[in-house]
């Protein structure tokens, strides 16, 4: 068997043996909708008239003892591509951000005993509504996020790539703004992390008839520790709606660049308020601002730039 995983001969035992896999200590929950699902490298294939995904996993992608996802079963595994296989499984998924962000998250630990976690929820063609508290989708990205924690591991931050679903309907373009906040809010007070970062990526389909007004909606959020990523400039794929593998990578820098700006933010945080405690002021706690994150296309590649909200 490929990986941790061992088998016994028939003639002992049928049944598969699993290694279970030191859990993680850094968590990241992945949810929203295709782009975040990843359909890198799915194609059609016109002979058999279906979509499939090529199987191509960038380098950057590639699987590492030390990267792990949690399972539709909520059991934990070495993470490979396509993450979301089990939990997107009304379409065929492919590359999507995780793998590399989580490579790249990887080769910046300060520990080498650091393990991560990702928790796939994403699922294709979901609208922000359909992400509302009560609903399947929520209740289940919540017990999947309380369940990665289960052993101690720390939730770093949630990343969300959604809002393609609201820019057909001016009603849920408009309305875009208020139930983003109301799921973010939701989402810190139910897993009782009310500083919990947020990476929203920001929607860069082409075409959509409102799609002007659900970007404006996710750049203009008034809520601290919340980074918009705006990937506008990378390659779509000919449906003008999903990321190409190459994107899919790109995207990656900005990704890691907003975690390090969290930290960074952090830190200034943490000295603003021992600095206030030796004046005997009231500390504000480790609220960080709002932060937006672009990728610049130049001819050295795409740069990652930041700005305060």
């Amino acid at each position: 068997m490929e990986g941790r995983s061992t088998t016994t001969s028939a003639a002992e035992s049928p049944e598969i043996q699993y290694h279970t896999p030191k859990p993680p200590n850094q968590i990241f929950v992945l949810s929203g909708q295709s782009n975040m699902a990843g359909r890198g490298g799915v194609v059609k294939d016109h002979h058999h008239n279906r979509w499939v995904w090529d199987k191509i996993v960038p380098s950057e992608c590639a699987s590492d003892s030390s990267i792990l996802r949690l399972r539709a079963d909520l059991r934990w595994e070495e993470a490979r591509e396509p993450l979301h296989a089990d939990i997107d499984t009304g379409k065929v998924c492919g590359v999507g951000p995780g793998m590399a962000f989580a490579n790249a998250v990887r080769k910046r630990s300060d520990s080498d005993s650091d393990v991560i976690g990702l928790v796939p929820c994403a699922v294709g063609g979901t609208a922000i509504k359909e992400w509302e508290r009560g609903s399947r989708l929520y209740e289940a990205m919540v017990k999947r996020a309380e369940e990665s924690r289960r052993h101690g591991g720390e939730i770093k931050a949630m990343l969300w790539y959604q809002g393609e679903s609201d820019v057909s309907d001016i009603h849920d373009a408009e309305s875009y703004g208020s139930n983003m906040s109301r799921l973010i809010k939701n989402l810190r007070h139910d897993l009782n992390l009310p500083s919990l970062p947020i990476i929203q990526q920001v929607a860069i389909a082409s075409g959509g008839g409102y799609i002007d007004k659900v970007r404006e909606a996710q750049l203009g959020l008034k809520l601290s520790n919340v980074v918009c990523v705006d990937a506008k400039g990378l390659q779509l794929k000919p449906d003008n709606l999903h990321l190409t593998t190459e994107a899919q990578v790109q995207l990656e820098h900005t990704l890691l660049f907003s975690i390090v700006t969290f930290k960074q933010s952090a830190a200034l945080c943490r000295i603003s308020n021992n600095i206030k405690k030796e004046e005997g002021t009231k500390a504000t706690g480790a609220l960080l601002p709002r932060w937006s994150v672009s990728l610049t296309a130049t001819g050295d590649g795409l740069v990652s730039s930041y700005s305060s909200c």
